[in-house]
């Protein structure tokens, strides 16, 4: 069971959830969870910017007491919670100005180190998207990159029952509770991720999906992520909620190319317009992770077109020069100065170096981006 120090961050937390910024600011003013539950009418009354509704339930909820049935609850449906004052909550979503004071999980929430991107679309994709979230959600796990989602229909599912049935891990952010499932339909989802990752949400067990939470969760999705992917999207879209999140984190947004008279690649061909990376592969989103130990895994994969394997190792890449390149790109992208410096070939000379790179950016081996060139 539960002791008394979660208990009154539990009480907290339930304070938070109905007027957060006061709770933030008391957090800073009365030392947490315990200064805040130690706070008498007279104190509570004197603080000068809390309005007269928080005053009063800051009144009412210490005379109802600690939360000993909702952690009750908690322990009963195997729910665990990690709040801001504690060590394991996650750096990333400490990082927010508006970092959630308490999260509840089922599963387990993922560690620091690993590798993720978030996935996003339409809920009612076409047949293109269901089968590039597909192909993002179940080549990301075989290179061992977890997938942040929302467990929404369409896309968000898709990619995550892509993913955990590759054997991955994969985490979604709810808009409920994390004992209230939704949408129904993804009931077997639900309890996939719980095994392959975990369920996770800012709101206390028990509440209800409701509209205006979604666009909050979302800035929770591009928090826990190092990529977002966006699949496909309208023009108008509220996957853009998301995408504004990303961009304000400092996270990395890709998106998928569609075609041009499609409507519901509009939204994911504007992004690539005004600069999200394309993404044409999933070797391009791993280049982005500099995760050289994951991209060296992905000859054996299926590349999007066509659905043929990928080019042996050896294919297109004879030559010792080549081979070089080859190596030292896999590491990390590298102007050719660096390459040349990397490449442990003290004969070579720098314009030798030049010229198989041109030959292999035209042959499509390799792309250039402001000097650095990357693997294609």
């Amino acid at each position: 069971m539960y002791d008394e120090l979660f208990l009154k961050r539990l009480h907290t937390a339930l304070l938070a959830e109905m007027m957060p910024r006061a709770v933030r600011r008391l957090c800073e003013t009365e030392g947490g969870a315990e200064g805040i539950w130690e706070m008498s009418e007279a104190v509570i009354g004197a603080c000068h910017f809390l309005s007269e509704e928080e005053k009063a339930e800051l009144i009412s909820a210490k005379k109802r007491g600690l939360p000993a049935e909702t952690a009750g609850k908690m322990a009963a449906g195997g729910i665990k919670a990690v709040c801001i004052e504690e060590e394991a909550y996650p750096e990333r979503l400490r990082e927010c100005t508006d970092a959630p004071y308490m999260i509840f999980y089922k599963g387990r929430m993922p560690a620091e180190e690993e590798k993720r991107v978030a996935v996003i679309g339409a809920r009612n994709c076409s047949d293109y998207g269901r089968r590039m979230a597909e192909y993002f959600g179940r080549e990301l796990a075989v290179a061992g990159v977890s997938i942040i989602s929302g467990m929404a229909r369409g896309i968000d599912g898709m990619a995550q029952e892509a993913c955990v049935k590759a054997g991955g891990r994969s985490y979604a952010l709810l808009g409920s509770g994390v004992d209230v499932i939704y949408p129904r339909s993804n009931a077997g989802l639900y309890e996939k991720l719980q095994e392959r990752g975990g369920v996770i949400s800012e709101y206390p067990p028990g509440r209800e999906a409701l509209a205006f939470h979604f666009p909050l969760r979302n800035r929770l999705i591009s928090a826990f992520c190092d990529i977002l992917l966006v699949v496909e999207a309208r023009e108008k879209s509220g996957t853009f909620i998301t995408v504004n999140y990303a961009l304000e984190q400092g996270r990395e947004v890709y998106a998928v190319p569609g075609r041009i008279e499609d409507k519901l690649s509009f939204g994911s061909n504007r992004l690539i317009a005004q600069g999200a990376g394309v993404a044409y592969c999933v070797e391009e989103l791993l280049l982005a992770l500099k995760d050289t130990e994951r991209q060296r895994k992905l000859p054996d994969v299926t590349r999007i077109t066509g659905g043929k394997p990928a080019p042996a190792d050896n294919e297109g890449w004879e030559g010792s020069i080549r081979r070089g390149v080859r190596r030292v790109l896999y590491d990390s992208p590298a102007t050719a100065q660096e390459i040349y410096g990397r490449i442990g070939m003290p004969k070579m000379k720098i314009q030798e170096l030049l010229a198989e790179l041109m030959k292999l950016e035209i042959e499509g081996r390799v792309i250039c981006r402001a000097g650095v060139y990357e693997l294609k």
